[in-house]
């Protein structure tokens, strides 16, 4: 049974990768699309593995838990020809684990049974108990989101975010024309 469990810890320890910290956008690569006036021109979603207790590395079953997110908004055109973005960062901040995730459950039994034949009597003991371990509490903060206006110069077309790049095609009056590559 030891040797049971000291296998089942090694593969829990060795068997997670790092806690990596991804992110993924909500709008294709590579298509030119248009946006209007408040409309998002980009949305970086931010995520981390969940954190193994026992190991410290990432949880074993790849689930994941929100880290925030970095937002481009078209705001509009200048008389001028200056085009005029918002980018919104939002930043959260958790203490969420495997363990705030998943209630552990420890049940224990025991059961007793005589039987006696000489003297036609029977007798059956059965005891059992269990107890359920709620989920660790966790907490998610959310930082005051800062909104920076972002103003691109007549002639200048190419803005980097977060790996990515908005590349503007056209602007009108009330729109834009744009396309997003991977940086």
């Amino acid at each position: 049974m030891r040797n049971i469990i000291i296998l089942i810890l090694a593969f829990l320890n060795f068997g997670c990768a790092s806690i990596e910290h991804t992110s993924y956008i909500e709008q294709p690569i590579g298509q030119a699309r248009i946006a209007g006036i408040g409309d998002v021109v980009l949305r970086v979603n931010k995520q981390r593995n969940l954190e193994n207790n026992i190991s410290g590395k990432a949880d074993i079953f790849g689930r994941k838990t929100n880290e925030g997110f970095a937002e481009l908004r078209f705001a509009g055109v200048e008389a001028s020809g200056e085009i005029i973005l918002y980018r919104k960062d939002v930043q959260i901040i958790s203490n969420e684990t495997t363990l705030s995730r998943t209630p552990i459950a420890l049940n224990t039994g025991q059961a007793t049974t005589r039987v006696t034949s000489s003297g036609n009597s029977a007798r059956a003991k059965t005891t059992i108990s269990g107890v359920t371990i709620a989920p660790a509490s966790d907490f998610h903060v959310v930082t005051p989101p800062d909104t920076t206006p972002i103003r691109l110069s007549v002639g200048e077309t190419k803005l980097p975010m977060e790996g990515y790049v908005v590349e503007v095609i056209k602007a009108g009056a009330n729109s834009i024309e744009y396309r997003i590559t991977k940086n």
